[in-house]
């Protein structure tokens, strides 16, 4: 197994002067130390634009809600969709709500689930963590081509198949 020793807590190398650094690490580190780059330029887009009371997980679920609507089935489906437990969603859901972030209803097609939907300061913090995530796909594009990042998509398409097996 590799030493994944060279990586600090912030996924940056402590051996500056090795140039494929990266080889060295098991793939859940790297990919661990990948997602915390668009976490950190996505809570800088936030704090530069004053949103400093949005919780961990608040920016994925602005996101989903923002890329595929309000219907989010239940408390349960953003549990397991987050790999939390039911009291955690509730709090999360609860703190957007309080927060003037999301609005909760009702899915007017079935009463039954859940909706939630973005307020206009949602909204804009939604859109703050799309362009930054943007930016740093511009950016990886801009260091290593569209056609690895075409491939890496692929592989990582794969990677999230494989768990949902």
């Amino acid at each position: 197994m590799a030493d994944d020793s060279k990586t600090s807590g912030e996924g940056k190398t402590n051996d500056e002067g090795n140039e494929r650094w990266y080889e060295e690490l098991v793939l859940p580190v790297l990919l661990g130390a990948g997602r915390m780059t668009y976490g950190r330029a996505i809570r800088q887009g936030y704090a530069d634009a004053g949103f400093d009371d949005i919780p961990k997980l608040g920016p994925r679920l602005l996101g989903g809600i923002r890329r595929n609507g309000s219907a989010v089935g239940s408390v349960g489906n953003v549990a397991k969709d987050f790999g939390i437990s039911k009291q955690a969603a509730s709090k999360l859901v609860d703190t957007l709500v309080i927060r003037g972030y999301v609005e909760r209803g009702t899915d007017p097609e079935d009463r039954r689930r859940l909706a939630l939907e973005l307020t206009e300061r949602g909204r804009e913090a939604a859109d703050i963590g799309w362009e930054a995530s943007d930016r740093i796909d511009r950016e990886l594009e801009q260091a290593v081509g569209a056609e690895a990042i075409a491939q890496m998509r692929e592989t990582v398409g794969a990677l999230v198949a494989l768990g949902e097996r």
